[in-house]
């Protein structure tokens, strides 16, 4: 099956009008989903989205939305993307990636999201920062404005 996940920074785009890249991003989630792929997202991320969508409008990032609203954001997000599971393994292959990439700091978060893909058999990430992926060999990451040449890849 033809699989990607959308990282934290895409879900924020895809749902925020306002956002200079949120046509690029419903472009690219729509270019997706009209090819065949199923689009997925991971607890992680609607975490982090709760995160920044509920930080005070002037804070670095934050969206201002009450809890309501990001609840219902959410609700929204998983009603037309499917959520991955987190499953007992999840620790055990984040700790060997992050072993085995030297991951540290800040990273240790998208080391996270490469375990999730890993145990879930994705190869295919959609982002804004795909240097932060970089060092994961089993995985590939996408920029919304790429998503022409990521349909042309192989499915995973």
């Amino acid at each position: 099956m033809k699989a990607v996940l959308l990282d934290t920074g895409v879900l924020l785009r895809e749902r925020h009008v306002t956002d200079a890249k949120h046509a690029l991003a419903v472009r690219a989630i729509e270019g997706l989903v009209k090819a065949g792929w199923s689009v997925r997202v991971a607890p992680q991320c609607l975490q982090e989205y709760w995160a920044v969508a509920t930080r005070p409008a002037e804070a670095r990032g934050g969206l201002g939305l009450t809890p309501e609203r990001a609840a219902m954001d959410i609700e929204q997000i998983l009603s037309v993307h499917n959520l991955l599971t987190e499953t007992p393994d999840l620790f055990d292959e984040w700790r060997n990636i992050v072993t085995r990439y030297r991951v540290s700091g800040r990273q240790v978060w998208d080391a996270r999201l490469a375990a999730i893909m890993r145990l879930h058999g994705l190869r295919h990430l959609l982002t804004f920062n795909p240097q932060d992926f970089h060092r994961f060999d089993f995985l590939r990451a996408w920029l919304p404005e790429s998503v022409d040449a990521l349909m042309q890849e192989e499915p995973g």
